[in-house]
């Protein structure tokens, strides 16, 4: 990954006007949807479009993945035989159940890259791990089940269909305890794999406000990207997973404060009234590495 992945738009698979209208938006990715967004009767057809669409059209630099359908539908096989040869980025993984799911996928890519001439292992996995009561479990193993996976995110729709949960959120509009879980889990298991966090819809559309204050509670617990499920989330979701002038300014003052300690010997020394040690300089680098990436001076 060279550039930005702050935002990642849902684009229905074989939704000509949908894919013209995605062109223009200012997502760092675009999800083209084989999944939810297709019904069974036409998933052979967007499959078609959809690799038309690959091979065809300028991204203009935008990540392009594709949202296949699980292994055990019958229908996931089909949509990276049908779409491999248009060379995306990668594939959402919808409702993995277990690490056996993921290499499975990932044993497809290979025999797959190689017919096609695709470079070996370039192909890489977005994990969307929590969307069954099973995954949500195995998390941890399937967030680190291949070399492939770029990303780990985390649904709440189909896990709480599948738990029969009759409300996500409280009155407040805060998530209630199992997809409040999911959530830090998802965290959790892409640190621990070295892996992107992306934090997961937001599906209130109009509600901008409530849209920012997710985004900066996802920065906070260490996402770095969201999807978006509507052109108007982007701007919001690209604003606040960029880190501001301010922070980039302080994590550079930090940097420079520890190269002069290190001179004299000193891990850890206080810094604008803050004890500060070698935990918050990898923090600094990182929020220099997502600046750079997002063209932050």
């Amino acid at each position: 990954m060279s550039g930005p992945r702050r935002s990642f738009h849902f684009v229905p698979g074989g939704n000509e006007k949908m894919i013209a209208k995605a062109l223009t938006l200012p997502a760092d990715a675009l999800i083209l949807d084989l999944e939810d967004a297709v019904t069974v009767e036409k998933k052979a057809e967007a499959r078609g479009i959809v690799l038309r669409w690959l091979q065809t059209l300028d991204f203009g630099g935008r990540e392009r993945w594709v949202r296949m359908n699980p292994l055990a539908t019958g229908f996931g096989e089909a949509d990276l035989e049908g779409t491999i040869a248009g060379r995306p980025d990668g594939y959402v993984v919808p409702k993995p159940r277990s690490a056996a799911d993921i290499r499975a996928i990932a044993s497809i890519l290979d025999r797959l890259e190689e017919r096609h001439g695709v470079a070996f292992g370039s192909t890489h996995l977005l994990l969307i791990a929590t969307e069954t009561p099973e995954g949500l479990l195995n998390i941890a193993e399937v967030a680190s089940a291949s070399a492939r996976i770029a990303a780990v995110s985390w649904g709440i729709e189909d896990l709480s269909a599948a738990m029969g949960l009759p409300r996500t959120r409280d009155a407040e509009g805060r998530y209630l305890d199992i997809p409040r879980y999911a959530r830090v889990m998802t965290a959790l298991a892409a640190a621990a794999a070295g892996v992107q966090a992306v934090d997961t819809v937001y599906t209130d559309i109009p509600n901008l406000e409530g849209l920012r204050r997710e985004c900066q509670e996802g920065v906070w617990m260490g996402f770095t990207g969201k999807i978006s499920i509507h052109p108007g989330q982007i701007p919001v979701i690209n604003d606040v997973f960029t880190p501001s002038k301010e922070d980039v300014q302080e994590a550079q003052e930090l940097i420079a404060a520890f190269d002069e300690r290190r001179e004299k010997g000193s891990g850890a020394f206080a810094f604008k009234g803050q004890m500060v040690d070698m935990p918050h300089l990898t923090r600094a680098r990182k929020i220099l590495e997502r600046a750079r990436r997002a063209g932050v001076p």
